[in-house]
């Protein structure tokens, strides 16, 4: 036996459970893989005022869009709001988003951009009863 083996052995450690182990690292390792895979290409940024979608701008065309005092610019598959007059500029603070779902939120004006995948009908986050 070689110092390896024998040290596992005094931590009550077997074969068995070094391949159960390999085997779920395993799993897990090919289930990220398929969960990065499957995600929804982020295609469009949806810009809504009030709660209402004011406009849709496709996330792989560089440009600037203005909206009751902020500057939002998509550049490199990113979106990001350059400027705000708001008195916080929290939304400004917030940085490029690139995946679907994420979201800046500007509250004083009342303004939400989303990252929208391509897929019309998305699954459900949550269910709830």
């Amino acid at each position: 036996m070689n110092k390896f083996t024998s040290s596992l052995r005094r931590l009550g450690i077997r074969r068995g459970d070094l391949i159960l182990a390999a085997s779920l690292l395993a799993f897990c390792c090919a289930l990220g893989i398929l969960f990065l895979i499957n995600q929804p290409k982020p295609e469009f940024v949806s810009v809504r005022l009030d709660g209402m979608e004011i406009t849709r701008l496709p996330l792989h065309r560089d440009c600037r869009y203005s909206v009751g005092g902020n500057t939002i610019e998509i550049s490199g598959g990113s979106v990001r709001m350059t400027d705000a007059d708001c008195p916080d500029r929290i939304c400004v603070k917030t940085g490029s988003i690139s995946r679907s779902g994420q979201s800046i939120v500007c509250a004083p004006h009342k303004i939400v951009v989303t990252i929208v995948g391509g897929d019309k009908n998305p699954g459900y986050d949550v269910l709830t009863n």
